[in-house]
């Protein structure tokens, strides 16, 4: 099995290396029919940055071989040279109800959560999404808020995606028919015990 390289989520507000961080997210490509599922990376980012609900972090790819959060005000070493933007992600605070979750309070949602098509099966989908669990984690802890973890809403018919998300811990919690593209499997996960 291929080792990828290392992973590390930058959140994109605050990050000495905004424009950057945001041009690699513009880049991104998604696989053919990809969109029905994730939407276009760059309307979901502009999205994100107006609304300070939600958290922009784009996945970026080195050379070592471990998985990393990096802060905002660490992100200029995090994110320096040899490393390339090949996701993104947005966490959303009270915004659970929008996956179908029965509140807004006890997860922070995770959407708009992508890995570049030429990036895909490298084994940076898993990497990141753990490392959005901890960020999230982060994020409930900074701003005091009573999250216990992550929920998200995926497609029934992204086989890819419900399989990506089980092996990376999370766990079926029942049907949605509210999303855009159909029915969803809600889908959550707890952040990490200390």
């Amino acid at each position: 099995m291929h080792t990828p390289a290392a992973v590390t989520l930058l959140p994109v507000n605050g990050a000495p290396e905004h424009s950057k961080l945001l041009a690699g997210i513009a880049a991104l490509e998604l696989m053919p029919g990809q969109a029905a599922f994730v939407g276009e990376p760059w309307p979901m980012a502009q999205k994100a940055l107006a609304d300070p609900h939600r958290h922009l972090f784009a996945v970026t790819a080195g050379t070592a071989a471990a998985c990393t959060i990096a802060a905002p005000a660490t992100a200029e070493t995090s994110g320096g040279a040899g490393r390339a933007v090949v996701g993104m992600g947005i966490l959303h605070v009270n915004a659970g109800r929008d996956a179908g979750w029965a509140d807004n309070d006890s997860a922070i949602l995770l959407r708009g959560f992508l890995i570049d098509r030429r990036a895909q099966g490298l084994g940076y989908g898993t990497a990141a999404t753990e490392a959005a669990v901890g960020l999230a984690q982060g994020i409930a802890a900074e701003l005091d808020l009573p999250a216990e973890g992550v929920v998200l809403g995926v497609n029934e018919d992204n086989a890819a995606g419900l399989r990506a998300y089980a092996h990376a811990g999370f766990a079926d919690h029942g049907r949605y028919l509210g999303g855009r593209s159909g029915p969803q499997r809600i889908m959550y996960r707890t952040f990490h015990t200390p």
